[in-house]
């Protein structure tokens, strides 16, 4: 007999698995027979209503599509039970009540972009590369009532390559997601599994946590960048924010002038430590420098290259655009300052 599964998610990262789940359905003998999503909402200066990409692809599907505003609403609670859910399955979406997660006869299951117990909350990728984590991973577990407590079902592990952002390891960690889910549900209908438990004792407190990420967090403060590990933090902080990217002021010096710029870094690359190829600073203030046509942010530890960048209501560029488009021959001296 088949089984009956509900899919629940919204951004691009559970894109991947709802395609693989629909295309696997005949293989593991199991309906897709609905998908919960967000409502429309308003987005961008025109307020335009705005489809979540879970709702694109099931529509493209002709799939079932659920959008409740509360999802302890009686009437949505009674169409999820009429569904005869035998497994829900929860990628990127947001807390599931206990009324709802406990419907499905196997159980609800959700997979986090982290290897559990570390790095529970919202921004999982980011916070590994802000940290400076070499190696982190995909987590299928069951749901309970706490956010990212459950029984582990089964885990990856995968290498963060040191100039990696935010935006690449999402994508690679977005399809391995995907071949993830159908082990974990592969295990499930086989009730071949062992769950693992997580350590949730809070008095420890040993774990690093995954909060969501504001607009104002991307902002470039230099108490936070000093000292022997500033240009270490400092490129991290820029990759696990890119996408959209880190805001940073600039004072910029010659000899007739002096101008002050805003830029979002976007990419950096070629992060060189203990390998000095500028002149030395004191102090280990990090500092901005052309060198060769390439734009580098520099202390006495090392070093690494700005590769696109975006001026403040311009768009977004290159290095060599912004030193041809924004710098002056005798522009010789830049230094990161604190935004006002």
């Amino acid at each position: 007999m088949k089984k009956n599964i509900i899919f629940c998610g919204t951004p691009k990262f559970a894109v991947a698995s709802l395609k693989k789940l629909y295309e696997s359905q005949k293989k593991l003998n199991f309906n897709l027979n609905g998908v919960i999503t967000i409502p429309d909402k308003k987005v961008g200066r025109g307020k335009k209503m705005t489809e979540s990409e879970i709702k694109k692809v099931a529509k493209s599907y002709n799939l079932p599509i659920l959008e409740p505003y509360d999802l302890t609403n009686n009437h949505f609670i009674n169409t999820v039970k009429s569904l005869k859910p035998d497994l829900i399955i929860v990628i990127a979406f947001k807390k599931l009540p206990k009324v709802l997660f406990e419907i499905p006869k196997i159980g609800t299951i959700n997979l986090h972009a982290s290897i559990l117990p570390k790095y529970r909350g919202a921004a999982p990728i980011n916070w590994a590369i802000i940290n400076g984590e070499n190696q982190t991973g995909l987590t299928t577990f069951f749901i309970n009532e706490k956010i990212d407590t459950g029984d582990i079902i089964l885990q990856t592990k995968n290498d963060i390559p040191i100039d990696y952002h935010a935006g690449e390891l999402h994508d690679s960690l977005m399809i391995e997601s995907s071949e993830l889910i159908i082990k974990t549900i592969n295990k499930l209908f086989k009730k071949n599994y062992k769950v693992k438990k997580q350590d949730v004792n809070p008095k420890k407190n040993i774990y690093p946590l995954a909060p969501k990420i504001n607009k104002n967090d991307r902002l470039f403060k230099l108490n936070i960048f000093q000292g022997k590990l500033g240009l270490e933090k400092s490129y991290n902080f820029i990759r696990g924010m890119s996408p959209p990217g880190v805001k940073m002021k600039l004072k910029i010096q010659n000899n007739q002038m002096e101008k002050k710029l805003i830029i979002t870094v976007v990419k950096v690359s070629n992060y060189i430590k203990n390998n000095i190829i500028i002149e030395k600073e004191k102090n280990n203030h990090l500092m901005l420098s052309k060198k060769d046509n390439n734009l580098i942010i520099h202390n006495h530890n090392g070093s690494f290259q700005i590769k696109r960048l975006k001026p403040e209501n311009g768009k977004e560029m290159s290095d060599i655009e912004f030193i041809n488009g924004f710098l002056n021959k005798n522009d010789n001296k830049m230094r990161i300052i604190d935004l006002d």
